[in-house]
């Protein structure tokens, strides 16, 4: 299950910095579009990345609080549903990794006791 659920985390962060990364921007200069694609990963998918460890150990304190960040990220990708086709085709990937890494985290904090705990 730990295997699964940073695999899951580590697939949510790269589609995510993808999506900010491969979607067309309009108007601006090569080196404001490369700072502001840079700046957005960090503040948008960083919180995520803090979580890698507690994925790795299935530390059951830091998945409840994955849980609970994971809600607002849901959210997110769920309004993004609505905008165009490229958007929505990486919201659509996002909400389903979001809700599999959910599940995951949810049944390693539930699930029985590792016999190193």
């Amino acid at each position: 299950m730990r295997l699964l659920a940073t695999l899951t985390l580590l697939t949510l962060i790269v589609v995510g910095v993808a999506g900010i990364w491969l979607l067309p921007s309009i108007g601006t200069t090569e080196q404001s579009l490369l700072m502001a694609r840079l700046i957005m990963s960090f503040i948008i998918y960083f919180p995520l990345a803090l979580f890698i460890p507690a994925t790795m150990k299935s530390d059951k304190r830091l998945l409840t609080w994955l849980c609970f960040i994971l809600m607002f990220y849901f959210c997110g990708y769920v309004t993004q549903l609505l905008d165009p086709p490229p958007i929505r085709t990486l919201a659509a990937a996002k909400v389903a990794l979001t809700s599999v890494l959910f599940v995951f985290a949810m049944l390693a904090i539930r699930g029985p006791k590792q016999p190193h705990d």
